[in-house]
């Protein structure tokens, strides 16, 4: 990844993060995209549930951002970026909100930062799939935010998995 092409490969990456997503979820995933930068930072939360609980409080504070204000926030830390995660945030009515999450190379030990310091960038998309999915089914691609369905399923999901 070069930082002179940096817009175009989150865009093109964007774009298979969409068409994931279109595949797996059952939401309307609209093309028109906003983004939000996290730092993924594991000292944060004891666990993955605690984690999320505090970068959705996080993101609920963040104004989500156009290609290229995200962008010109990526190449200030541009030769520190070690991995780019995105995301889908949140799939709205009008638009989606695509989180970008980021690891950085000095966030590494120092033993392990003198051998990727000259790395380029590892790129990835994904979408994060709920405890209670079941293979070739659907799902909600906004479950991370809670709601009463998500609950309604986490409920499912432990009962059934305590009659196992």
């Amino acid at each position: 990844m070069k930082k002179d092409n940096l817009e175009n490969i989150i865009s093109d990456l964007s774009s298979k993060l969409l068409d994931m997503a279109t595949d797996i979820c059952w939401n309307k995933i609209r093309r028109n995209c906003q983004y939000i930068l996290s730092e993924i930072d594991e000292n944060q939360g004891e666990n993955f549930f605690e984690r999320a609980k505090i970068r959705k409080r996080v993101n609920e504070q963040k104004k989500p951002k156009s290609l290229k204000e995200i962008v010109m926030d990526l190449n200030l830390i541009y030769e520190n970026l070690y991995d780019i995660n995105l995301y889908i945030y949140n799939a709205k009515r009008n638009e989606t909100i695509i989180e970008i999450r980021y690891f950085l190379k000095t966030s590494h030990t120092k033993d392990y930062y003198p051998v990727i310091k000259n790395n380029e960038s590892m790129l990835h998309c994904k979408v994060a799939m709920p405890p209670y999915h079941i293979e070739g089914k659907k799902f909600d691609v906004n479950w991370e935010l809670g709601g009463f369905r998500h609950e309604i399923n986490m409920m499912w999901s432990k009962m059934n998995r305590k009659k196992i």
